[in-house]
């Protein structure tokens, strides 16, 4: 998977489900199924706040909420932590898993977001927090876990649909991500960064005819989306379109030299004009800001075999089949834990 890219789709997202659907009465979530990997919380709850602590939880929230806006995040965990050790506070526990995931510990905040889900098992705000702090720390299973029954018990909220999508694309699982972006499109048809998910997940399949026209609309929207061009050179370099999709990468690599995705549609080209020098140093570059890109990995690979490299072209051979165990490991799991079926990725 390119997890860089990935992020960068994740961040774009928009305003969060619940205020694209707050003025609408919602039936109440669902709650996640616990992938083995995610144990139940074994602390006992805090004691529930009475009507006389109210207002000084209001307050003391109230200061860790401060403290966290003007980005003094020890001090704001710190307040929100003695909170949630001291009352069975969601709003606690949600607090100190932000501030936990803007410190980059997604881990701790997942762990966090457990103990909120004891207190509130189908709290909407709490399931989407846990997801999106699931896909964060790369655990995809979970978020899945998560996102499925949420987008089908609130089908009119986009943000599910592509969150799901998302968590897919990272899991490997691309034909199910296929779906799933598609009926976020359903709701939002104009939605740069979902396009550009679609037309990715349509690339890792090499359905590149498909990724074309969701690609083109990501671009007529937002015409200086790099994400949405270097996809559509993807997507030009796999139905040999190799000048359009040479100029497109270059056009990404002008403004941001270390994008993945260019750089490897730089390397595949080189590599169809036997230019295996430049080539290796394309896909070098990919795998640098993408260490997980499997096609780069497989690419390299067989650059370093045309240059007589025959380190480089076990090295990298053998990191393209360790990425490809983690994926089918992924799709395992998913498939163990009761999830959609699944197919795995292509080199």
């Amino acid at each position: 998977m390119r997890r860089f890219l990935l992020a960068l789709v994740l961040a774009a997202a928009g305003s969060s489900a619940a205020a694209q659907t707050a003025a609408k009465p919602r039936p109440a979530a669902p709650a996640a199924r616990r992938p083995a990997s995610a144990p139940a919380a074994t602390k006992p709850a805090p004691a529930a706040v009475t009507s006389a602590s109210a207002e000084a939880l209001n307050a003391a929230l109230q200061r860790a909420d401060e403290a966290f806006a003007a980005k003094k995040l020890d001090e704001a965990a710190s307040l929100y932590a003695a909170i949630a050790e001291r009352q069975a506070s969601v709003r606690a526990l949600l607090g100190l898993a932000r501030t936990q995931t803007q410190r980059g510990e997604p881990q701790r905040s997942l762990a966090t977001l457990r103990r909120a889900l004891v207190l509130a098992p189908n709290s909407e705000e709490v399931l989407s927090a846990y997801a999106r702090v699931a896909l964060a720390a790369r655990a995809p299973v979970t978020a899945i876990l998560t996102l499925e029954p949420l987008a089908r018990v609130l089908p009119s909220v986009m943000e599910y649909h592509y969150l799901l999508g998302v968590a897919l694309m990272q899991a490997g699982d691309m034909p199910s991500a296929v779906f799933a972006l598609q009926d976020a499109l359903a709701l939002e048809p104009n939605r740069a960064v979902t396009l550009v998910a679609l037309g990715l997940a349509f690339n890792s399949q090499k359905l590149y005819a498909e990724a074309r026209a969701p690609l083109l609309r990501s671009l007529e929207i937002e015409p200086e989306n790099l994400e949405g061009l270097a996809a559509l050179a993807e997507s030009e370099d796999g139905t040999d379109e190799l000048a359009s999709a040479e100029a497109h990468a270059e056009r990404v690599l002008a403004r941001q030299p270390g994008n993945s995705i260019a750089n490897l549609v730089m390397g595949l080209v080189r590599m169809k004009q036997e230019r295996f020098a430049d080539a290796r140093a394309f896909l070098e570059r990919a795998i640098a800001a993408d260490p997980l890109s499997g096609r780069a990995h497989y690419q390299l690979s067989l650059a370093c075999a045309r240059l007589g490299d025959t380190a480089g072209q076990e090295k990298h051979i053998a990191l393209y089949r360790s990425v490809q165990q983690e994926v089918a490991q992924r799709l395992a799991e998913l498939r163990g834990a009761g999830a959609r079926p699944s197919a795995g990725m292509k080199p």
